[in-house]
């Protein structure tokens, strides 16, 4: 009886050790969606301040309680992943080049838009190139479980001529 009881406590201690281990390369294999260059460090408070100062300057609108904003084409477009929410709401001219610097200001978020996914992590800002088609609605998704609203975060991108 106690040396099945020892052997329940070893391999209780090997699943713990290998959890942990598991749980510590996690940010490691997610980050390797993209190739390296795509990214910078940025300080959390920082990069939420320069994205309040951009949707400021360039507000046309609200969409779901969320500023819509319309950057100039060709544009460097901060954009807060934060729960539940993509922060603040795009509209895109079609055909025109924007660069997204995504960041997450709370917890591990992701994007994903056409397919493609960055992972997000607090204090790393990742940056992916869109070029929105005319007629078309492409949507940032969260693709990493971040909590209970997760499957509601969303953000919308208006596409306009």
């Amino acid at each position: 009886m106690a040396e099945a009881s020892r052997l329940e406590r070893a391999a209780a201690a090997l699943m713990a050790v290998a959890t942990a281990g598991l749980l510590l390369a996690w940010p490691g294999w997610r980050m390797r969606d993209a190739p390296p260059g795509d990214g910078y460090a940025r300080n959390v408070d920082q990069f939420a301040a320069a994205v309040e100062a951009f949707a400021a300057a360039h507000t046309v609108g609200e969409r779901d309680g969320v500023p819509l904003v319309r950057p100039p084409p060709g544009a460097e477009v901060p954009v807060l992943a934060r729960r539940f929410q993509f922060w603040p709401a795009l509209q895109l001219q079609a055909g025109q080049t924007y660069r997204l610097h995504l960041a997450a200001q709370d917890t591990v978020h992701s994007v994903v838009i056409d397919g493609r996914e960055l992972a997000l992590l607090p204090g790393q800002v990742r940056v992916m190139a869109i070029t929105p088609a005319q007629g078309t609605a492409p949507a940032l998704q969260c693709g990493e479980y971040c909590g209970l609203g997760h499957n509601r975060m969303r953000g919308g991108i208006e596409v306009v001529p």
